[in-house]
């Protein structure tokens, strides 16, 4: 083990102390308001932050390079392929818009003032478009502007051994050749969906399902590609079948597909797939999962699914320092057949440099998984257990816990355990002495406010903090995700918390 998540880390501090570290340490309740409420002397102290939320300082140094001789009076994109400005352009028409392009990269830039950029910005983040922080240390590095670049090892056909390894996980229905890489996570679903919207239209297929509460960027992602000739149905309660099939009876062959997580983020509830799957055939609708809670390894869901959606952010960067997604399309599979060239054209591939990087990790997934299952196990027991903590959501919760087995057996609950405790959130948060952080299935233990960090401007109104109770989500929910720390010492550190 390289790094720990337990101890005190101040304001910013990334972690790893790398500079493409994916998490970035928000230590206080303060912290976390002032980051979200934009206030300048909290992002004066984030040098860097979760890519796509904040943008990295390298690519800030790149951009202030571009643009050096040019008056500040604008805001720049730095998108990876030039199909994504374009359809930026198309899609909000700027007013003044200027567009640059160079070696792997488009600019974009468009005045400071003008009402289109809190679209654009919306967009550039769900849609994970722009380029790669090690895209912008490699302009740096050429023209002179570092001292030192990242070094990396030699590694022969870094993309075959990322493939090689994820496939084998999603089983004998994947090989790398159905396999699909994407820059990030968001940007794999961000180009299968425009993809299958696209296919399901020329079909007569209009209704899409989002099943479950599922994670922010899939979301913003589906309302925007599923309008205005198309509509997104919700179905908070992924327990709730009835509801689910009645949609079905209601609008059957105009389904064009359902679009769901296994289990869900940040509540862990896992669905019931096969019941999902059956009402799906009916209709010939498309069955999309995401497993990445739990990992395509632990959730043995592919055989269900017409195409597999996973972070490779997660449980594959395990040192927490790599950015990168990937969509599995089963050969059994026509529907999610369909959609794979299309979506080849659409995705962001990964940067060379993050696939040398994610190839120097992946060798070491399966084991960094089953470890991880072994020290979960024991800290949910220890939460479980505890009077202080009010609710725990997991693999094995209860009620889903039926559905969860059917796919991935016992003892396989993967890094992520969601809990809310008795008595002061802010009390607890504050003196948690451990990272506290976006992202998981790192090495390194991690503790996520969830809501604060993905869903905030809803805790901020009626209508959104009723929306939240709807779907079982308190503000003040904790996403913890497990390292690799010995286990009694991650029990101590939240039991000293709780106190």
């Amino acid at each position: 083990m390289k790094t720990s998540g337990l101890g005190r880390f101040t304001l910013g501090q990334p972690l790893p102390a790398q500079p493409h570290a994916v998490c970035v340490s928000l230590p206080k309740v303060a912290d976390l308001i002032g980051y979200e409420e934009k206030d300048p002397q909290t992002l004066a102290a984030l040098p860097t932050g979760y890519p796509r939320f904040v943008r990295h300082q390298m690519i800030g140094q790149m951009l202030a390079d571009i643009c050096k001789d040019q008056a500040n009076t604008s805001c720049g994109y730095l998108f990876a392929r030039e199909q994504d400005c374009e359809e930026v352009i198309k899609r909000y028409s700027p007013k003044e818009a200027h567009v640059q392009q160079g070696n792997g990269w488009t600019l974009l830039q468009v005045p400071t003032a003008s009402p289109t950029n809190a679209q654009i910005s919306s967009y550039f983040q769900h849609t994970g478009c722009g380029i790669s922080s090690r895209l912008a240390e490699d302009y740096l590095w050429e023209r002179g502007l570092l001292e030192r670049r990242e070094t990396l090892a030699e590694v022969a056909d870094a993309q075959s051994i990322v493939k090689e390894t994820i496939s084998r996980a999603h089983g004998p229905d994947v090989g790398p050749e159905d396999l699909l890489l994407a820059s990030s996570g968001a940007n794999a679903f961000h180009a299968l969906f425009k993809s299958a919207v696209d296919h399901a239209q020329a079909r007569g297929k209009t209704v899409w399902i989002r099943w479950g509460w599922l994670y922010l960027d899939t979301i913003e992602a589906m309302n925007l590609y599923a309008s205005p000739k198309g509509q997104v149905i919700e179905v908070h309660q992924i327990g709730n079948l009835d509801l689910l099939s009645s949609l079905f009876e209601k609008h059957g062959d105009s389904i064009a597909g359902v679009i769901t997580e296994f289990p869900t983020n940040p509540l862990l509830q896992a669905g019931d797939l096969e019941k999902a799957r059956d009402l799906c055939d009916q209709a010939d609708a498309l069955l999309v999962v995401d497993p990445t809670m739990v990992s395509p390894k632990n959730a043995g869901i592919t055989g269900m699914a017409d195409v597999v959606v996973n972070s490779l952010t997660k449980y594959a960067g395990w040192e927490g320092d790599v950015m990168m997604g990937s969509l599995a399309f089963p050969r059994s599979s026509k529907l999610g057949r369909e959609l794979f060239e299309v979506t080849q054209s659409i995705i962001c591939p990964p940067y060379s440099r993050d696939l040398t990087r994610m190839a120097e990790q992946i060798p070491y997934y399966d084991n960094f998984i089953e470890r991880v299952n072994a020290q979960t196990l024991e800290v949910a027991e220890f939460l479980q257990n505890h009077p202080k903590v009010k609710h725990l959501h997991w693999a094995y919760q209860n009620k889903y816990a039926k559905n969860y087995e059917k796919f991935a057996g016992a003892n396989r609950p993967g890094c992520n355990l969601s809990f809310e405790v008795s008595g002061n959130f802010e009390e607890f948060y504050n003196r948690l002495q451990m990272l506290k952080s976006p992202s998981f299935g790192t090495e390194f233990s991690n503790c996520c406010p969830y809501v604060y960090l993905a869903h905030y401007p809803l805790t901020k109104t009626h209508k959104g903090r009723e929306l939240l109770d709807q779907a079982g989500l308190s503000p003040h929910l904790l996403r913890l995700s497990v390292g690799l720390e010995p286990v009694e010492e991650i029990v101590q550190c939240i039991d000293r918390a709780l106190q």
